[in-house]
């Protein structure tokens, strides 16, 4: 849910998802801000998740797991005019 989040670039959704479910995510400062500089910008970017991987999957609560994921932010072309 949390990569679904940082992909919309939306930092108010994402800043609302670490307080509702409290979520030890690493790096989350560096990403809100970068969420916050997308909003901003005049340039318009598509994030995306290209990998995901855990450590081990949980069968319990009392076990834990560390999860680890990398995204890409590319300008987003889509809404161009296409030229001749």
């Amino acid at each position: 849910m949390g990569m679904e989040i940082i992909e919309t670039g939306d930092p108010d959704a994402f800043k609302q998802y670490l307080q509702e479910y409290e979520n030890t995510i690493c790096g989350r400062h560096p990403i809100s801000v970068f969420l916050h500089m997308l909003k901003h910008c005049s340039t318009k970017m598509k994030i995306g998740f290209i990998r995901y991987e855990q450590s081990s999957q949980c069968k319990s609560m009392r076990e834990s797991s560390v999860s680890y994921a990398s995204a890409a932010a590319k300008v987003d072309k889509s809404g161009e005019e296409k030229k001749d």
